[in-house]
């Protein structure tokens, strides 16, 4: 199990490994500024998610058909979790100034009422939000995992995995991904244009960052049968984009750059064989390993 720190450490040299492929980047960046188009990209991130931790480097973009249909799915579950409290958020938000307004005339005392009761349902509203919020993120990494949408909604499941994850570690992920989200926000407002160009470019990218470490995250308290195992990692890398490689790699599977040439083996010593069991040392040992016995 990863601790937080190490979550978003490897989240990190994950979401790098994108700029190895300059065009994927590209596309990303401009399908993320079309509505609806955009879910490709979602998609895309639901794909980054799914094959967390079992890779450590970002899928092509390919099927973009696929895409978009996974990016619907996890557009319209959001939409579901957030639709109750928006609805009362604004009801609560309408009535409240409704009341406000009425300071004067007969109509105060009703004006008062109607305030009243918008305040109240507009924090019901806001708590039910933040409530919401809690499962969404898991509630979507599962659904993604097990291919089905009604698992976004099974929140007997999504709060044993928040369970197998651990609170504390979960709500500070969460204060995490809500305190990049307001990071990129502000500079977004405060830079009208310069900020939004910078807010489309960092989209995809954050995007990425965020679902490969839910992934991981996802992964610490999933049930058995869709933990994934990380992938062994050889001791060889890309020296190009970081990619772990495998013995038999002769090009890096993510870039295909040249792997770099093996070590050379090492030679074994001369040996010798112990006096008392006969079993094969080092020629320059004083005592055998297998028995003890001091060699003369």
């Amino acid at each position: 199990m990863m601790n937080l720190g190490d979550n978003l450490t490897d989240s990190f040299e994950y979401t790098k490994k994108l700029f190895s492929d300059a065009g994927r980047l590209i596309i990303l960046i401009v399908l993320s500024l079309i509505p609806i188009v955009d879910w490709i990209v979602i998609g895309y991130q639901a794909k980054v998610l799914r094959e967390s931790p079992g890779t450590g480097t970002p899928p092509k973009l390919e099927r973009y058909g696929e895409l978009l249909v996974e990016g619907a799915k996890v557009f319209f579950a959001t939409l579901i979790y957030m639709l109750i409290p928006l609805i009362l958020i604004i009801i609560g938000g309408v009535s409240t100034f409704a009341g406000v307004m009425s300071t004067s005339g007969p109509v105060l005392a009703a004006g008062l009422v109607l305030g009243g009761a918008g305040a109240v349902i507009l924090l019901v509203g806001i708590i039910i939000m933040v409530l919401l919020l809690i499962f969404l993120a898991v509630g979507i990494a599962h659904m993604i995992k097990t291919g089905k949408f009604g698992k976004a909604f099974a929140f007997g499941e999504i709060l044993r995995i928040i369970r197998g994850i651990g609170w504390a570690k979960y709500i500070g992920w969460i204060i995490v991904v809500v305190i990049i989200g307001v990071v990129v926000s502000a500079v977004s407002g405060l830079v009208p244009i310069v900020g939004w160009v910078i807010s489309a470019i960092l989209q995809p990218i954050l995007g990425v960052f965020v679902f490969r470490s839910l992934g991981l995250l996802y992964n610490d308290g999933a049930p058995p049968e869709l933990r994934v195992a990380r992938p062994v990692v050889s001791g060889s890398a890309c020296p190009s984009c970081g990619t772990p490689l495998q013995p038999h790699h002769k090009f890096c599977p993510n870039c295909g750059t040249a792997a770099p040439a093996p070590p050379p083996p090492t030679t074994q010593g001369d040996t010798k064989f112990c006096i008392s069991c006969g079993a094969k040392i080092p020629a320059t040992a004083t005592f055998c390993g297998s028995c003890g016995a001091k060699q003369t």
